[in-house]
Order: structure tokens, then sequence, then C-alpha cells
């Protein structure tokens, strides 16, 4: 990575290092990278950086931001290098073996905290709310902090997964309302006795068709777990799954809530319409307009 004088690793230096090491290996925002790594090195926010240019880096911190930066040049995410993710202002820790926590997700949680709070009849005392493909556990542990006594049931196919999810779980202090089970979907769900307990089931499940999965860019396609990310030759294989199999759970006026890929919202409402329990299908649009998720009621 070339050799730098030691005297020369201050806060202006090394940035004005990074950013000229990355553009080299085309990475798009290069200095807002740089920055983002560094911050996190410096327990400081990034415009703090500026606040002191001239203050040098130890041996220590320099040979973390050395390592960070050339990460990054291989096009490895940000929140992989650092191992974290903030989701609706909780960290999540994150690694290779879960989906990075979006923005967009968060919206499956904000329908589902409305939903409960805002329930026609007396909201239940003890909702009971499953989420599907887990991961790093954002959606579950977020809904057991935010909904007021609730348990929580959440499912992944990857062991490896379902660890990190536990360790964000013991991290957030969710831990005992949180079962965590192993297998596919709803399959790990069968004799725990929860049909037609459900009040809300949610998932952000595998949905990059063939075709796409190829134009991913290389921050997705080479880091981010396949098994998280392939949802078929068409990207709706997961829907054709679990919107059936969820009216087993469901309780009568029990919610389905599903993040959908850019496009496929009218091809997931019509596996909606495919079976007839369900009532009132809405689709949500996150805040770039894009309908991001489709809800519907089990009638």
């Amino acid at each position: 990575m070339g050799q730098v004088e030691k005297d020369i690793w201050t806060i202006f230096k090394s940035l004005s290092w990074a950013e000229t090491y990355l553009k080299r290996f085309k990475i798009p925002e290069a200095k807002i990278d740089a920055e983002y790594l560094l911050s996190h090195i410096l327990k400081c926010k990034r415009q703090e950086l500026y606040l002191n240019p001239d203050t040098q880096l130890t041996n220590q911190e320099i040979n973390t931001f050395k390592g960070f930066i050339q990460k990054r040049s291989k096009r490895e995410p940000l929140q992989y290098i650092i191992g974290e993710e903030e989701f609706r202002g909780l960290v999540f820790k994150v690694t290779r073996d879960v989906l990075i926590p979006r923005p967009e997700t968060e919206l499956l949680v904000e329908e589902a905290v409305s939903l409960i709070s805002n329930l026609q009849t007396p909201a239940p005392k003890q909702p009971t709310i499953i989420d599907l493909c887990t991961g790093s556990g954002c959606i579950a542990v977020s809904i057991a902090k935010e909904i007021e006594e609730c348990r929580v049931y959440a499912t992944d196919i990857s062991e490896k997964a379902l660890a990190i999810a536990k360790e964000n779980a013991k991290r957030h202090s969710v831990e005992n309302r949180i079962s965590f089970l192993q297998g596919s979907f709803l399959e790990p769900l069968k004799g725990k006795g929860l049909e037609g307990k459900i009040d809300i089931m949610l998932s952000n499940p595998p949905y990059v068709s063939k075709k796409d999965m190829k134009k991913l860019q290389p921050e997705i396609k080479e880091y981010e777990p396949p098994l998280a990310l392939y949802g078929g030759e068409d990207g709706l294989d997961s829907y054709r799954t679990i919107i059936p199999e969820a009216l087993t759970y469901l309780k009568n006026g029990g919610y389905l809530i599903l993040e959908i890929g850019y496009g496929q919202a009218e091809g997931v409402k019509e596996l909606f319409g495919k079976n007839l329990a369900y009532g009132e299908i809405e689709i949500i649009k996150d805040l770039s307009g894009i309908e991001r998720v489709v809800k519907a009621k089990r009638e």
C-alpha cells in the first residue's frame, strides 16, 4: 500500500492519502468512505474530523485505518468492515453471514408498530409476532424493543445468521422475548402450537431474480450471502411459499407484511389474490416513491 512517513499521519493527511488510494480502485464515494472509516476508528462524527485536522494518529489507529482502506479498495461494504450497522436507532452487529440492514426495511417495523397500536379492537395484551428470514435480527429485535410485552419468533435457514441475531438480541436486552428457530421460512414453526395465534407475520425474504443477480453491484454480489438474496428465476419463489403457508398461523384479523423488490408489487399482489382468505391488500411506497412493502389482512 506504499510507505508513508510516521510524522505525516495526521487526520488530514490520512484522509488525503486514503481518498487518493481508493480513487485508484474507482471506489465511488472515496472521500466519504475514508471519513466514515476514520471517524469510526477515532469514535467521533465525520464532521469532527475537520475540527482538529493536525491531530496525529497512534500506530494502532494507523494500522487499523490502513487495513480498513485496503478492504474497501476491494469493494467490501463499509458495514462489514466495521462490523456494524444502524437500524431504527439501534446498532446491530453484522458479518458476511447476514444481509446488511437497509433503511427501507424499517418500513416493515413501522407498519407492525402502527398496526398493534391502532387495532380497532382492543390491542392484544401480548401480541405474537413472527419474523421470517431474520438474518441479523434487525426486524425481530426492533419489534421486541418497540412493542410492549410482545412475543417474537424469528426463523432463518442459516445457523450462522441465527448466531448473529441472538447476539444482537442480547446486545439490546430483548433475548428473553425472542425465540430463534432454525429452518426454511415457516417450517420451524410446526409443532410449536402457534396455528391461528399470530397477530403479525413479517419478512424481508430473498427476492432478487436470476437476471438481477448478475447486475448487482460488487459490494452485494461478492460479499452479501446469496442465500439471503436469490429469490428464484423471477424473484418471487419466497412469496409463493410464505403467502399460502402464513394463513395457517395468522389469526383472523392478523396481518402478513412483506418487503418486495423493485417492480414486484403486481406479481406479489397476484399471489395474494390466489388465496381468498386474504382481504384488503395494501402496497406501501418507501421514501423514494418505490413500492416496497405489501400488507395483507387475513379475513
